[in-house]
């Protein structure tokens, strides 16, 4: 139940569940089998024997008392619950009834004050609207040119306590001019860790690239935390499951006393960890920085497609908004949503619907969509998607309309991501006639539809996604989740997009907005279209480059306070392992296009404790 309510894989919940019973199993052996190794007639034994019997039956008390209480307590919250049910789902269904099921709620959707007073730059805000006090974090501090707090090695290293896996200390040698990425031994080295050797790779050619004169033999050293990947990993998970308004570590000295952490992919949205600056995503968003950082020429995926096919942004030239199909499309793939921190479901069949409804009912489709429904708050965000898209096409049949919703997934989680349609893990769907698998569409055939939305998947962001909808002529319905990339900074609600909540559950109400305010949508969608122009110009995707890319860096690099060798020395023999090296070397003949970037860098995989 405790890895449940952490949002632990159901694999994994079973398998524990396993060795929990056979731990169980063999401490009632144990208790059972209390008794003397040897004969013996005295006086001590014999009151040995009896206290030995007495403890025994004691604890086999407690234990059927146990047991007993908490299925007592189970089968009274859950009066469905069946010893059939997996220990997974059995979990669930008793969060929900306790009220613990976490259900990822967006912040309140409302046009608010972008502006702040600040107060002797000792991290809190003054919000002009209401009054009430709110966190100024790294990332307010960095866009508004104010220096960060000044940060050592120390700091730097309590910072890689507080994360899970994916953190590395980024240190440059002056001696041996080169930069090096080190793991700390006691975090979980995890596949997502190789984005985090993608993201030092490129930051080191960021770094000569706009500060050559800062890492040269002549230059102090210089340290910095690095983390990657689709959110952060942090340890305090039950910060995280309360939807924390401010800081989950509080530390002596407050805000100004930690370092900087620059998160190479998807950060909260919630100031929970407000050290935290949200840099570009590894991949394309990161990799086009690095080349306009030697280049000065925009990335062809942020320019517009040159030819059917082509890499490139679809802004649907010719097409006219008002012809554009009423419809909410969306394709993509079926992934988990933020698993680390919430117990939202991939729904299983079996599960769902076979355990739920008669098949060989009249309609077992209608039945199985009641059952969805009913289940709704359990499901990950494209899932709900799923549900509205089943109910929006029975009353389209009803109605004989086009359905207001079409989200279904076009692909399936693994390698190659296989299509959806026709795959064997959707087989008993489809056979009952459940919608929720489509054919895949290129990003042409999309730009004809008039409504879009961009569900969040691993890290609770599209990362690619958000961008090339925005691009195209029809009005992005943008999900509003617990996390946010650095791009969504520079978006607006109800000027470059309309919001929607992570459950989606006001979707329905924001189409109807749109379908009975056309113009206002309209406006809204030339807006984000002209943004995208706006971003693929030489101008413009400087502009970025600064705000993004720049601005944190020289932050971070002015805010380092450098220590002495000895001290690095002593420190890092210990907690910290290197994986990653990085040497000097021309940063344009190094970075004329990404796959150079691959091989600019030794790395091997650290050893771990």
């Amino acid at each position: 139940f405790t890895g449940a309510f952490r949002g632990y894989s159901e694999e994994r919940i079973n398998y524990c569940t396993i060795d929990f019973l056979g731990c169980f199993s063999c401490c009632l052996c144990q208790i059972m089998n209390m008794s003397s190794s040897s004969p013996a007639s005295s006086q001590v034994h014999n009151n040995m024997q009896s206290h030995r019997q007495s403890s025994r039956q004691r604890l086999v008390l407690l234990a059927i008392g146990f047991a007993a209480a908490s299925l007592a307590s189970i089968y009274t919250l859950v009066p469905t619950v069946s010893l059939d049910d997996s220990p997974f789902s059995v979990s669930r269904r008793l969060q929900t009834q306790l009220g613990m099921y976490i259900d990822p709620k967006s912040v309140d959707i409302k046009q608010f004050s972008e502006e702040h007073i600040y107060q002797n730059n000792n991290l809190v805000t003054a919000d002009i609207d209401n009054n009430n006090p709110t966190i100024t974090t790294y990332t307010d501090l960095v866009h508004n040119e104010i220096e960060l707090p000044k940060y050592t090695l120390q700091q730097v290293i309590e910072e890689a306590k507080t994360m899970r896996s994916k953190y590395a200390i980024l240190r440059y040698d002056p001696t041996t001019d080169k930069f090096t990425g080190y793991y700390y031994k006691n975090e979980r080295w995890v596949p997502g860790c190789y984005k985090l050797m993608h993201s030092l790779s490129a930051l080191t050619v960021l770094l000569r690239a706009i500060f050559p004169e800062r890492f040269t033999p002549n230059s102090p050293e210089f340290i910095m935390g690095v983390s990657s990947g689709d959110y952060p990993a942090m340890v305090d998970q039950a910060c995280i499951y309360r939807d924390q308004d401010g800081p989950c570590d509080e530390v002596e000295g407050g805000l100004n006393n930690k370092a900087p952490v620059l998160h190479f992919g998807s950060v909260f949205r919630k100031a929970m960890f407000p050290n935290m600056i949200a840099m570009p995503m590894p991949g394309e968003h990161l990799d086009c920085f690095v080349s306009w950082s030697t280049s000065k020429e925009v990335c062809g995926q942020f320019k517009p497609q040159p030819h059917i096919g082509g890499p490139g942004l679809v802004f649907g030239e010719g097409l006219s908004y008002d012809e554009l199909t009423p419809q909410v499309i969306w394709r993509g793939t079926d992934f988990p949503f933020l698993n680390l921190f919430n117990s939202l479901d991939q729904p299983d069949y079996e599960d769902y619907i076979e355990d739920n409804i008669d098949l060989n009912a009249a309609n077992p489709l209608a039945d199985a969509i009641a059952v969805m429904r009913e289940n709704y708050s359990m499901l990950v965000p494209r899932w709900q998607g799923v549900v509205l898209t089943a109910e929006a096409e029975q009353e389209a049949l009803q109605t004989n309309s086009l359905p207001k919703v079409n989200i279904k997934f076009s692909s399936v989680k693994g390698k190659g991501k296989p299509a959806a349609v026709g795959n064997p893990k959707y087989k008993q769907w489809e056979d009952i006639g459940f919608p929720l698998a489509g054919h895949g569409m290129p990003p042409e055939e999309m730009s004809k539809f008039k409504y879009h939305i961009d569900i969040g998947g691993g890290g609770g962001t599209t990362w690619t996604g958000t961008t090339g909808k925005l691009a195209m002529p029809g009005l992005l319905f943008h999900h509003i989740t617990p996390t946010k990339d650095y791009i969504h900074d520079h978006l607006l609600p109800w000027v470059h997009y309309v919001p929607v909540q992570s459950d989606l559950s006001d979707l329905r109400e924001k189409v109807d907005w749109a379908e009975t305010h056309p113009d206002e949508a309209r406006k809204i969608a030339e807006s984000a279209t002209e943004f995208m122009r706006q971003m693929g110009t030489p101008e413009g995707y400087e502009n970025l480059f600064v705000e993004d890319v720049v601005k944190p860096l020289k932050g971070v690099i002015d805010a380092y306070v450098p220590g002495s060798q000895r001290e690095w020395e002593k420190v890092f023999k210990k907690s910290f392992e290197p994986f990653i090296e990085c040497p000097n070397g021309d940063v344009g003949k190094l970075f004329r296009w990404q796959s150079t970037m691959k091989h600019m860098c030794k790395k091997w995989e650290p050893k771990l404790s």
